[in-house]
């Protein structure tokens, strides 16, 4: 009796052992899901949902800037949207996140996009194509993606992006265009300006500036000059003006 007694304790003990375990694992993933990192990583197994393209990525006249946007299945119906915000003409994804959201109210964001033709269904693999070649693209000119890119592009690492036989144009007539928009600050234009300067080459890339004068740090920002190719402050009057090294 005594050694029946033991075994059916230690089965008890076994069973609440695995029942912990259980309850453990169910907070870790319903805890991981709180962050950005955790919902794509819980995503990244789960099926397709829907992919789409900008138009502005496919057509090399276009104005340069567009995105690119999947949403996979969570275990529990959700789904996760990522978002890649590429431009094409100098900067490689220029912007990205991640959202937890329901089936419905991904439909719900792209409708509008659908509605105003902005964008076209595709496959997973030329969605990542068109993201990866922005990244290679603006790399060569010592330009690094968003920093949330790293966290974000883990939606799809079983996604073989050379599946995809899609070609996709960057910079401008074959040369990087930075065009600085007005969310740019002082820093991050200067930043840019500076990895074209080393990496692209005199006469190898365009800068199309479009900043405040009066933001902070504006006179400090030196632009290169044409046809000089000398550093030099950036004027006032120059708020819209294109200085092109190229010209």
């Amino acid at each position: 009796m005594a050694t029946s007694e033991q075994k059916r304790q230690k089965k008890l003990a076994k069973k609440r052992s695995k029942e912990i375990a259980k309850r453990k694992q169910l907070a870790a993933e319903k805890n991981a899901l709180r962050s950005i990192g955790g919902q794509v990583t819980a995503a990244s197994s789960g099926k397709f949902h829907q992919c789409y393209i900008y138009n502005s990525l496919l057509d090399a006249e276009s104005h340069g800037i567009g995105a690119v946007v999947v949403s996979r299945f969570l275990p529990d119906g959700n789904v996760v949207s990522a978002c890649f915000l590429i431009d094409r003409f100098c900067l490689g994804v220029k912007d990205c996140y991640a959202r937890m959201m329901s089936p419905r109210q991904f439909s719900e964001h792209v409708q509008g996009m659908r509605e105003h033709d902005l964008v076209r269904p595709c496959s997973p693999e030329m969605a990542k194509k068109c993201v990866a070649d922005a990244v290679q693209w603006a790399g060569q000119f010592g330009i690094t993606p968003h920093p949330d890119y790293r966290t974000v592009e883990k939606i799809w690492p079983d996604v073989d992006a050379s599946q995809s036989d899609q070609e996709f144009s960057f910079g401008q007539d074959g040369k990087p265009m930075f065009i600085a928009g007005p969310n740019d600050s002082p820093a991050r234009i200067q930043q840019v300006m500076d990895a074209l300067a080393a990496h692209a080459g005199e006469d190898s890339y365009h800068i199309t500036a479009g900043i405040d004068p009066d933001a902070e740090g504006f006179g400090e920002i030196e632009v290169i000059d044409a046809p000089t190719g000398e550093a030099r402050p950036l004027d006032e009057d120059e708020s819209i003006t294109r200085i092109d090294p190229a010209e």
